[in-house]
C-alpha cells in the first residue's frame, strides 16, 4: 500500500512540475552576413564597384583569382537553393556559373541578366561560384 501511495504521489509531483509549454521565439531575427576582415563583402554593392566584365571561360579556366569582383552577363538556366540564399545557374550557352543570389532578387528561367559580385572559387557542382548582390535585367 505504501508503494502504491508513494508511486501516486511521485507521479502527481512530476506531473505538476512538468512544463508542457514550448517557449518559442517571439521576435524574428535577421542574420547579418558579412565577409571576414580583409576580404571583399559580396553583400555590399560598394565592394563590387571596381568589378570588370568577365567571361564564363575565364572563370572556368581559373584565370580569375578567388575573391575578385566580377561582372557576368548570361541567361538563367536553372533555379536552385544553397540553403542560405536563393541561387541559380547562369549560362552563356556553352558554360555554366553557379550564382548565389545574395540580393535575393527574383529571377526566372530564361531571364537574360547581368550580375555583379565576388568570385568565390569552385562550387560543389564543379562549376565557378559567384556571390552576387547586383542583378540587372538585360
Amino acid at each position: 500500500m505504501k508503494k502504491l501511495l508513494f508511486s501516486l504521489s511521485a507521479l502527481l509531483f512530476l506531473t505538476a512540475c512538468g512544463n508542457n509549454e514550448n517557449p518559442g521565439t517571439t521576435q524574428e531575427s535577421k542574420t547579418e552576413v558579412s565577409a571576414p576582415e580583409g576580404e571583399l563583402d559580396p553583400t555590399s554593392p560598394e565592394e563590387v564597384k571596381e568589378a570588370e566584365p568577365t567571361t564564363f571561360a575565364a572563370l572556368a579556366n581559373g584565370e580569375i583569382p578567388d575573391g575578385e569582383p566580377v561582372i557576368l552577363a548570361g541567361t538563367v538556366e536553372e533555379l536552385t537553393d544553397d540553403n542560405a540564399f536563393p541561387a541559380f545557374i547562369l549560362t552563356d550557352g556553352k558554360q555554366q556559373v553557379y550564382i548565389r543570389n545574395m540580393a535575393e532578387k527574383a529571377v526566372n528561367i530564361g531571364d537574360s541578366v547581368t550580375v555583379q559580385g565576388i568570385y568565390e572559387g569552385q562550387a560543389e557542382e564543379n562549376m565557378p561560384l559567384v556571390s552576387v548582390d547586383i542583378i540587372e535585367p538585360q
